[in-house]
């Protein structure tokens, strides 16, 4: 029986001990940490490194009635005989904190990380009813919210025959000096544009400037008599298909219009339609997007901007379900340039490819982990030709056209820009837009004859567009 009792202290009087370790251990005081032994002596231990503070057991003096045992990192663990020790153990800990849970091997099916468990559990117990009122509720917020934010633009655009056409589409508010971002093709060739709110008011705008390749515009309005609120913008970088999706505008002329859905894509590439280049990581969602919605924002379910609607893939110039937005990272770029410059510079390699296909990975035995784009033409006397980059060795002509139709699958292939993963020739396009400017130096990742070889660049700049 005296043996079972000792076992019982032993075992008690380490598992206390243990959490006295634990405890200076974890502790980030500034104030020295006080552990008291079992047998009357203190030990004070300064926080001056985490070494200390683990080994405190080390620096105790051992009387000749405690035991050591090694823990999992080697530290000396006190465990000892007193009475003294095992009362400052509950005899009747609380199920959480039970010393049998420790030693029984059983998972805990409990929730994990809930700093607040009742609301956890008063939002388990919504109905749907109540969680249909719940997002209904909050949906309606964020346009109270936005909607201030967003204009009605009529651009008014001379015609051949002497009489004026009139357009229509949407916009939101950059900043407190009366800047709007838009798209470029809503005040395309306008030589008077109206700008109205949804408070009624309205203003003549002028144009700033625009970006042809990203199809974006900046116009300022004149004599504004009201406080303006830019709207709240976001990221576009982080978004997943799933998430919600808002769109706020003007569609058939339908004054401040809401509507909602998904995004269906990310990282598309899309013609701006007055740009040979592409705009990159382009938003794809299924929020009904119609003819008049172009220019106007699209929203993640907080409200903050994600992307500029811009496009519709439709047979009947309706929505479909399918329609862009150009991303509001790019945006964020282009539109403090066009505010400032009057332009926007991108970074150029001088490079065209496309990405690598199962048809050319056959054709030239290539690993299934290579991926990227092929170079297919290099510019003369480009950033890229300058840095030694290959292209294809088909035989093309004066304008880089492909003679025969058949290309010989030989060029570069770049797998990565400065150490970031190219997947296709999307990615490649997505990350110069969104990362480099013009004269910025990156290190390009090139699988070339079996190997991958770093090279080094410095990047030109794209012509005008005019």
């Amino acid at each position: 029986m005296n043996t079972l009792t000792n076992l019982k202290k032993l075992l008690v009087g380490g598992i206390v001990s243990l959490t006295f370790v634990a405890v200076v251990a974890c502790s980030g005081s500034a104030d020295p940490t006080v552990v008291i032994t079992d047998v009357g002596q203190t030990v004070t231990v300064q926080p001056d490194s985490s070494e200390q503070a683990v080994n405190v057991a080390n620096t105790a003096t051992i009387s000749p009635t405690e035991t050591i045992v090694e823990n999992a990192v080697d530290s000396p663990i006190i465990l000892s005989d007193s009475n003294e020790l095992a009362e400052l153990a509950d005899p009747n800990p609380p199920a959480s904190e039970s010393i049998q849970a420790a030693f029984d091997g059983e998972p805990d099916d409990g929730p994990i990380g809930d700093a607040f468990p009742e609301l956890a559990e008063a939002e388990s117990n919504l109905t749907p009813a109540e969680v249909v009122e719940a997002q209904s509720l909050h949906l309606a917020n964020v346009y109270e919210e936005a909607v201030q934010s967003v204009v009605f633009i009529v651009a008014k655009v001379p015609q051949p025959t002497g009489r004026d056409g009139f357009g229509s589409g949407s916009g939101f508010v950059w900043d407190t000096e009366g800047h709007i971002v838009t798209n470029y093709h809503v005040i395309q060739n306008a030589d008077e544009l109206t700008v109205k709110f949804f408070n009624g008011r309205e203003y003549r705008a002028d144009v700033v400037a625009w970006d042809l390749a990203a199809d974006l515009a900046v116009i300022k309005l004149r004599d504004v008599e009201h406080e303006l609120v830019p709207i709240t913008i976001g990221n576009s970088a982080g978004l997943r298909p799933g998430e919600l999706a808002i769109a706020l505008g003007n569609p058939f002329g339908e004054e401040f219009t809401m509507t909602t859905g998904i995004i269906s894509a990310v990282s598309r590439t899309l013609k701006s339609g007055f740009s040979s280049y592409s705009i990159p990581s382009v938003i794809q969602t299924d929020a009904a997007i119609n003819p008049g919605n172009s220019g106007g924002p699209l929203l993640d379910m907080n409200g903050a901007v994600i992307g500029v609607n811009t496009q519709i893939k439709s047979d009947s110039n309706q929505s479909s379900g399918v329609g862009f937005a150009v991303p509001v990272d790019l945006v964020k770029r282009v539109v403090p340039s066009l505010i400032n410059d009057g332009h926007h510079s991108y970074a150029l390699m001088g490079i065209s490819g496309e990405e690598v296909t199962i048809d050319i990975r056959e054709s030239e035995k290539l690993p299934g982990d290579v991926t990227g784009a092929i170079v297919l033409t290099v510019t003369t006397d480009g950033p890229a030709d300058m840095a030694g980059i290959r292209g294809d060795t088909g035989e093309r002509d004066s304008n880089g056209r492909l003679l025969g139709g058949l290309e010989n699958w030989d060029g570069d292939i770049i797998v990565s820009l400065n150490s970031i993963r190219m997947k296709s020739m999307d990615d490649l396009i997505g990350y110069l837009a969104l990362n480099t400017a013009p004269g910025d130096d990156i290190v390009i990742g090139i699988f070339r004859d079996g190997v991958e070889i770093a090279v080094p660049m410095t990047l030109g700049s794209r012509p005008e567009i005019s």
